[in-house]
């Protein structure tokens, strides 16, 4: 029966090549018609036009910002709040936060005259480079290689990762992969050892090698009469888990490059408010169940950001922060 089905699909295959013209033939991924995506990433808490309630938190009203022992100098190390799932809920505070981007492509807009091409990449899918097949540097990125970003920067600034030539054509999504360091990879951080006060001032940055992700963070662990007595610290990375599938974002519009109009750009953006649905931040650093949610809510937190013809949104200082406009 195995063999059966196959040599059906085989058939069916022949005759849509037939009808259609033999896949591969059409426009390729790389050509040198000069047409150029630009992409790029940025992170924020929630995206564009997203409501947030406010939840009931766990030692409500005692997160406050002095200095105290268990976790770090939250007063004066620079970091993001994330509400967790739990109930009732933490305010967990990311010192240092780090995420490897491996494969970034645009998908075509499915036609009949592509059909042939899907069947056959159905059976026999085709090979993907990192994302960078093709591409071009910008600054100190490129996409032949993964990318490390660091979450705790600036929110809305857009990191140009690089630029990849492409066929002209309708693009209905794109494919965003992770993946852990094996080998060289752009914006690798210089691992440092955390200082040894209490509370630590100067948060380790992590050895990424071998890692997709590594995070470090606290939250208010102990309260008395409404304030923060203790913070407990949430260090925990990637190790043993298992890497989510990629993300798979659809354009609310599709993205046209041709030989009139021959540039364009995509901002894929971490909404990372999302990271910790769903997700006990005190079960963190001993239950991988809670970190396998973690990993798999920062897939489901990519989405596009921005994407249109031309060149990629410009970074402004607006009260002397960074952002895109």
């Amino acid at each position: 029966m195995i063999f059966s089905r196959n040599k059906f699909a085989v058939v069916v295959l022949a005759g849509v090549i037939g009808l259609a013209g033999c896949p591969g033939t059409e426009d390729s991924e790389i050509n040198d018609d000069g047409i150029v995506i630009h992409f790029g990433e940025t992170h924020l808490e929630d995206r564009v036009a997203a409501t947030r309630t406010v939840p009931n938190l766990a030692n409500s009203g005692s997160d406050t910002v002095v200095a105290l022992a268990g976790g770090y100098d939250k007063a004066n190390v620079e970091h993001h709040d994330i509400i967790d799932g739990a109930t009732p809920s933490h305010l967990v505070s990311v010192y240092r936060a780090f995420l490897v981007v491996d494969e970034v492509h645009l998908e075509e807009c499915t036609s009949v005259s592509k059909l042939p091409q899907r069947i056959f990449e159905s059976i026999f899918p085709r090979a993907m480079a990192h994302a960078g097949h093709g591409s071009e540097p910008v600054g100190d990125r490129s996409l032949n290689k993964p990318n490390v970003i660091d979450i705790v920067t600036q929110d809305e600034f857009i990191l140009a990762l690089g630029d990849r030539s492409m066929a002209p054509g309708t693009y209905c999504g794109m494919h965003v992969s992770f993946a852990r360091v094996d080998g060289d990879a752009y914006g690798v951080p210089v691992p440092a050892a955390a200082s040894s006060d209490d509370p630590t001032t100067v948060p380790e940055i992590p050895d990424m090698t071998g890692k997709m992700f590594a995070m470090r963070a606290d939250y208010c662990s102990e309260a008395s009469g409404g304030t923060c007595i203790t913070r407990t610290k949430i260090d925990i990375d990637d190790t043993g888990l298992t890497i989510p599938e990629e993300a798979e974002l659809e354009f609310e519009q599709p993205l046209v490059v041709n030989a009139t109009t021959r540039t364009g750009y995509v901002v894929f953006g971490l909404a990372y408010g999302e990271w910790l649905s769903g997700v006990d931040a005190t079960l963190l650093p001993t239950d991988a169940e809670e970190r396998q949610k973690l990993l798999e809510n920062i897939v489901s937190s990519v989405h596009v950001y921005a994407k249109g013809n031309g060149d990629l949104p410009v970074n402004v200082v607006v009260t002397g922060k960074a952002k895109a406009q």
